[in-house]
């Protein structure tokens, strides 16, 4: 199996993000019967479908991390003395009524990731060249070992460097000296 080329790459981004054929298509400068070829092959569907879960858990997690700083602005305005009437009226309104979003789920992507690997498991081309193409998933859809590393100059009540909606001080930064200014002098 031949590692997926620039075009193919950017197409299957594209479609994960929710793009249709043919704006996939014309973002990869291809045409559309050439990325419903690609959308054929074994090894571009597993690719497709690896990228569509990445890009629910990513969606789940800014969902995540948006919700509570929501909930943290409401509670500061619930919680404020000078704030009128009619404002906590609304963010009550805003908290009681808030309605689920339904965003695409890890399992929404379980039996297209299955079907993709039944199929790469039957393309003999694919046994092959196993492991070239581990490596290439792995290269485009793992994280960079620094951009979940913590900052020694995050302060405590930031947000965790690590993406997981939780303040510094209580994941990564557990025990961690207060950080006074951030600012270089």
């Amino acid at each position: 199996m031949k590692p997926f080329t620039t075009p193919q790459i950017t197409v299957i981004e594209a479609l994960a993000a929710g793009a249709t054929v043919t704006a996939a298509a014309e973002l990869a400068s291809v045409s559309r019967p050439t990325v419903h070829n690609w959308l054929e092959s074994a090894p571009f569907a597993q690719a497709l479908a690896f990228a569509k879960q990445e890009h629910a858990i990513s969606l789940r997690d800014r969902l995540q991390s948006i919700t509570e700083k929501a909930l943290d602005k409401l509670e500061a305005v619930l919680d404020n003395p000078k704030s009128s009437p009619a404002v906590l009226l609304r963010a009550s309104l805003a908290i009681l009524n808030r309605k689920n979003w339904r965003l695409t789920t890890i399992e929404d992507c379980a039996a297209e990731i299955n079907a993709a690997t039944d199929r790469m498991e039957a393309d003999p081309e694919v046994e092959q060249n196993q492991a070239a193409y581990q490596q290439q998933l792995t290269k485009l859809y793992t994280k960079s070992e620094s951009t979940t590393q913590p900052s020694h100059q995050t302060p405590r009540n930031a947000q965790c460097p690590c993406g997981s909606g939780k303040k510094f001080k209580r994941c990564c930064g557990h025990g961690a000296p207060p950080v006074l200014n951030t600012q270089a002098a």
